[in-house]
């Protein structure tokens, strides 16, 4: 079962923004278990960090459908199946070096 797959290149908008924010439950889980992770790297003793980087992620993240619904006029069939799993993955990974990033920082930072 392939969760981040398309099967209609010619959804409705609301089945666009549908498609993102229940892949949010997903990417925050996700988030939450990596964020977890990364408090033993950087140490971090205040929680209010781990609640600003995860909120400023997640206004990031609603981005994704945003640029969907955007370019979607201009895409062809292939590429708006191809777009949203691609681009979900893309910001999994930034994220994910995003939250290392900054628990690595802190680490040197403050030794």
């Amino acid at each position: 079962m392939d969760i981040l797959k398309i099967t209609r290149p010619d959804r409705k908008w609301y089945e666009v923004i549908l498609w993102w924010e229940i892949r949010r439950i997903l990417y925050n889980l996700l988030m939450c278990l990596l964020g977890f992770a990364s408090f033993f790297i950087g140490y971090v003793n205040i929680p209010l960090v781990y609640l600003v980087i995860g909120f400023g992620m997640n206004v990031v993240y609603t981005l994704g459908w945003v640029i969907e619904l955007i370019l979607k006029p201009y895409m062809n069939e292939q590429l708006k199946k191809s777009f949203p799993k691609k681009a979900f993955i893309v910001y999994v990974i930034i994220s994910t070096c995003s939250i290392f990033g900054i628990a690595t920082y802190l680490l040197f930072r403050y030794p």
